[in-house]
């Protein structure tokens, strides 16, 4: 009951944040929709303009303009080669995860523009744009890169609601209003508390409202009002957010001005709706791509392309270096040198080359280097010396490995023993759940305690040692061998270096055949088979006919692993093995149609994505998105696989496309294993048999971190910042032991260090943070909360910022005026025409601002306005206005550089102003 009062607060609105959570049409633009085209076409703009090495530039729009337009085709286009975008998929999807999470936090009221506070809006934008530039100041590893999409991923949140909240589109306007992120373009003046800016709609039903024209300000921003999450009254005449959700849109000025959906019961201006995406989508690629003042004009493009992952992964090798790896060395010093050779000229290949050798105590120095050369003289370099007992430091060079390697890099461990510090493993486990890099272990021995696993044991799954365990939780491969073999296993590496990785079967099988189905997409196949006794292996094509030749990576008599490529005719491939015994089994490919997925859960009338891992038993929604060419696809049913690959149960799916016309299916599930992959079985456009299976798998916890609601998470330099989070045991009984870290050390201390928790019990976790002291400095980080109870461990990632004090105060003061000389003669007969032009009217008033300079209109007549600074300074000026009695009154803007505006009216039937003003 807790855990539902802390998760259950006010409905925040604007774009709705995907189309999972419903209530919404197809065609409709999601934060979601608007945030993968937005990038799609900022990333496509910025690869026409630098085509790869040795071809032309493409014409403008040749990419941006494709249909569809999505990150497959992008690549594959691009590169003219297939390669997988799944690289660049993660950095997307970490942007749209963080758009969405910013409807997890009620307090973020300054994120949607309401209640005509532009202003305090476009400082939030301000300010996350100051920590994401000084964020990306440091040194580009996964932890910054992860900092700074969370951050962009909230700018574009705040940017986005501007064209669903405010009446940019109702102005007319055909462009993004590139102020919000360029503070040297010009500013467009907000309506003044004074000024009426909405009539009242009219009222089709109890939630229904009809507001075509309602909107009486043409030339001033406002937005609707939301009582209570901005605002805590509706002032007369002001325009509503209006919808459903809205609970003050049934009073005066009633309705309103939403744009966010095409649903009249949510959005009542909802035929402006695809105008408002529109306008969303481009800003979203000028925050990138805007010249001079985007993200690529900002940061350069090295770092814009480390930001969106386009420049590939890493390939890693982290090498024991003790005395007993002499041998070892040699060998591999031959194999990868040999690779790298191989692989380096391909449209895939790694952006960087990373070398992290291990000793005991010591690891690294570490080589990072974009040279093939200098990584094989680092590798040539190599010795082994040293040790001393058996087990080393290998969890502390895995983890420097990961901390130093890009997102979803390629990470190969060579060692002959054991690890000492195997109190590393969770830390290395979330920096492996987080940029989802895979481990790739060879051992030529172990040294430690091992668990072997019992005769005909399944379920639940052991593992040999800690070094098999982390390779199956990265979805890596595990080879233990002797040191005389080692050559004849090193051809499994290059299994690892697939430009376009899909999974077909993977588990353990009591067989002596099985059969894999093949689609035509397929380009080639890895066929891995593992026992514990020797075996041989045949494989026979849908035609019936034996393959006669296929390249043998692994040859023993225990393991086999063979690549065909390319692959001969699609359907159903058979696969003997001469002897009926439990095999373990795991067939990839290489083709560019795959599938990718999401665990979501209920937040109020939404669906957002989980933070941390699911917890075993609870409910969530799962959504899945083919990716590629999925035209003509079938898809029957959705199948979370066990461990062993034991089908769990079929999900019944809804099928449905996005507003950019991508297909995608959700469905209800709980998962009750520790350890489940999600298989997708249907029907290729070739009408062939088509599987994939996941190549993340899904980890699920008894126990669950829950931000606490409605907590600061930025600091003042030199200040202290308190943040806490729920832990919730699920399961059983048992000791926890918490620990929490940040990424820039601004961790002072946390408690309680560990608590005993029943089932069903939860404890507070605090930690405490202080801010480095220098006033003019932005800082963001991510803090991780960890819980550990040895049988269930969890995690959660959350921002925090130092954010200067000076850089929260935001100028909502309007400029004052005085009238300095009124001149009125225009009465009876001198307003009518002709005679009107004969006789003028004279009006002088001083404008001035205290923080910045003022800027003057009028509404009629607007060649007989003229303003001049008082002695020079811009934030007080002395205007005369000169107007025939054709023209008899006016109405006066006057605005600051902040877009915060007063008015008054002036003319023949008021001789003072309508509005209040200052006398100086």
């Amino acid at each position: 009951m807790l855990l539902s009062l802390l998760l259950c607060a006010g409905i925040v609105s604007g774009f709705r944040p995907n189309h999972e959570s419903g209530e919404i049409s197809s065609s409709d633009f999601t934060d979601t929709d608007i945030t993968e085209l937005g990038v799609l076409r900022a990333v496509a703009w910025y690869m026409e303009r630098n085509p790869l090495p040795g071809r032309p530039p493409m014409t403008p729009g040749f990419l941006e303009n494709m249909k569809p337009l999505n990150a497959t085709w992008l690549f594959k286009t691009y590169y003219q080669a297939d390669v997988s975008a799944r690289l660049f998929e993660k950095a997307l999807q970490e942007l749209v995860t963080a758009n969405n999470q910013v409807e997890l936090s009620k307090s973020n009221k300054d994120y949607y523009f309401y209640c005509e506070q532009i202003g305090k809006s476009t400082n939030q934008i301000r300010i996350l744009n100051d920590s994401l530039y000084s964020t990306l100041k440091g040194e580009m590893d996964s932890s910054t890169l992860e900092t700074a999409r969370l951050i962009v991923g909230r700018i574009l949140h705040v940017l986005q609601k501007f064209y669903s909240n405010t009446n940019w589109v109702e102005m007319g306007k055909d462009r993004p209003y590139e102020y919000l992120v360029n503070p040297s373009s010009p500013v467009i003046p907000t309506a003044p508390l004074s000024k009426k800016t909405c009539v009242d709609c009219l009222r089709k039903s109890s939630i229904l409202f009809q507001c075509d024209n309602n909107l009486v300000v043409q030339d001033m921003l406002t937005s609707g009002y939301k009582v209570p999450d901005s605002c805590m009254k509706k002032l007369p005449g002001k325009c509503g957010h209006g919808g459903k959700y809205d609970a003050t849109q049934i009073f005066s000025t009633n309705g309103g001005i939403n744009k966010e959906t095409s649903n009249p019961e949510l959005s009542p201006h909802n035929s402006l709706h695809r105008k408002a995406a529109e306008l969303a989508v481009e800003a979203t690629k000028s925050f990138f791509v805007g010249e001079g003042f985007g993200l690529l004009s900002k940061v350069g493009d090295d770092i814009f392309k480390k930001f969106f992952n386009l420049d590939g992964y890493s390939l890693t090798f982290v090498v024991d270096t003790t005395g007993s790896m002499s041998d070892d060395i040699k060998q591999v010093k031959a194999k990868c040198i040999e690779l790298l050779r191989k692989y380096s000229g391909s449209p895939d290949a790694p952006y960087n080359y990373i070398l992290v050798p291990f000793n005991d105590p010591d690891v690294g120095p570490i080589t990072k280097t974009r040279s093939v050369d200098e990584l094989e003289s680092a590798i040539s370099r190599l010795t082994a010396t040293g040790g001393g007992d058996c087990p080393e430091m290998s969890m502390s060079g895995l983890k420097l490995a990961l901390q130093q390697s890009m997102a979803r890099s390629k990470i190969f461990v060579f060692t002959d023993a054991g690890a000492k510090d195997k109190s590393l493993k969770g830390e290395v486990q979330i920096l492996i759940d987080s940029t989802k890099s895979i481990v790739n272990y060879l051992l030529t021995g172990y040294c430690g305690s091992r668990k072997r696993r019992s005769a005909g044991e399944v379920k639940p799954k052991t593992f040999a040692n800690i070094y098999e365990e982390l390779a199956d939780f990265s979805d890596g491969f595990y080879v233990l061998t002797i040191k005389p073999q080692l050559s004849q296993v090193l051809g499994i590496m290059e299994k690892s270096l697939n430009a376009a990785p899909v999974k077909l079967i993977k588990g353990q099988m009591h067989v002596s055949q099985f059969s894999i189905p093949v689609d035509e997409t397929l380009k080639e196949l890895i066929i891995s088979v593992k026992s514990s006794t020797s075996f041989t292996m045949t494989v026979v094509q849908p035609s019936g006919s034996p393959l006669g030749s296929m390249s043998k990576l692994i040859n023993t008599a225990n393991q086999k692993v063979a690549k065909i490529s390319p692959v001969p005719e699609p359907g159903l491939w058979i696969v003997n093995l001469d002897v009926l015994n439990t095999y373990t089994i795991q067939v990839e490919g290489k083709s560019l149609l795959d599938f990718s997925y999401q665990i979501l859960q209920k937040e109020d009338e939404f669906v957002l994505p989980v933070q941390g891992r699911p917890v075993q038993g609870l409910n969530y929604t799962v959504s899945m998105k083919l990716m590629g060419d999925a035209s003509g696809m079938q898809i029957l049913r959705l199948v979370p696989i066990s461990e062993d690959g034991t089908p769990l149960e079929s999900i019944p799916l809804n099928q449905s496309f996005d507003a950019l016309g991508n297909p995608f299916a959700v469905g209800l599930f709980s998962l009750h294993q520790q350890r489940t992959s999600l298989k997708v079985e249907g029907l290729s456009p070739g009408n062939y048999p088509f599987v994939r299976i996941s190549g993340d798998s899904i980890t699920t916890e008894f126990v669950q971190i829950v931000p606490l609601p409605d907590q600061i998470s930025t600091m003042a330099p030199g200040g202290t910042l308190n943040v806490s989070v729920l832990v919730v045991n699920h399961g059983s009984d048992g000791t926890f032991v918490f620990k929490v870290w940040d990424d820039r050390s601004f961790i002072s201390g946390y408690e309680p260090k560990e608590h005993f928790l029943n089932k069903g019990e939860n404890i507070t976790l605090t930690a405490t943070f202080i801010a480095p002291i220098a006033n003019d400095s932005y800082a963001s980080s991510i803090v991780t909360y960890t819980a550990n109870s040895g049988s269930a461990q969890n995690y959660l990632k959350l921002p925090i910022s130092v954010i200067p004090e000076t850089a929260l105060e935001t100028d909502e003061i309007p400029p004052v005026f005085n009238i300095r000389e009124f001149y009125m003669p225009c009465r009876g007969n001198k307003q009518n025409e002709p005679g009107c032009r004969h006789h003028i009217w004279l009006m002088s008033f001083t404008a001035m601002d205290d923080q910045s300079a003022v800027t003057v209109k009028i509404n009629t007549n607007s060649s007989g306005l003229t303003c001049n600074p008082k002695e020079g300074d811009v934030k007080n000026v002395i205007c005369n206005y000169r107007s025939t009695c054709c023209d008899p009154f006016a109405e006066v803007l006057i605005s600051d550089e902040d877009g915060n505006t007063n008015s008054f009216t002036m003319g023949h039937r008021n001789s003072k102003p309508s509005a209040s003003y200052f006398t100086p």
